[in-house]
């Protein structure tokens, strides 16, 4: 059963299904977006746990994919670096998606700003304190 399971995972199949699984919740989600407003598509697709599972599965894949075809060997450096630059855009989308933030910095011509509008109260101590100790 676990042998099975982790063929699966790593087939080739699995992994063009994904593809198109893929392409089409985000072209959904973008018409959600448009539609209904970015918290509606963040809460139906882009935030949904089965969206992080495709890319989990995903990077699994493509991991499997660099072993079993040996891609490790010179000749084969594009397709190793095709391989690796899909990990490292997961990997920093999930770098963004759990540890950063999101906000909106307005700006007027000629102005300097140095807070942005969050969604989240992320700063409010971290500015106090430096506030305080600034005099």
């Amino acid at each position: 059963m676990g042998k099975k399971l982790i063929s699966f995972l790593v087939s080739t199949r699995l992994t063009a299904f994904l593809f198109i699984v893929y392409a089409f919740a985000m072209a959904i989600g973008t018409f959600i977006e448009n539609d209904y407003g970015t918290v509606t598509a963040k809460i139906l697709i882009y935030n949904a746990t089965w969206f992080e599972l495709i890319l989990v599965v995903f990077v699994i894949n493509f991991l499997f994919n660099i072993k079993r075809y040996n891609l490790l060997k010179f000749n084969k450096w594009p397709v190793l670096m095709l391989h690796i630059s899909w990990i490292l855009i997961i990997v920093g989308a999930g770098v963004t998606r759990y540890i950063g933030y999101e906000g909106v910095m307005p700006i007027r011509e000629n102005s300097t700003s140095n807070s942005f509008l969050s969604e989240k109260n992320l700063f409010n101590s971290c500015c106090r304190w430096r506030s305080k100790w600034r005099g």
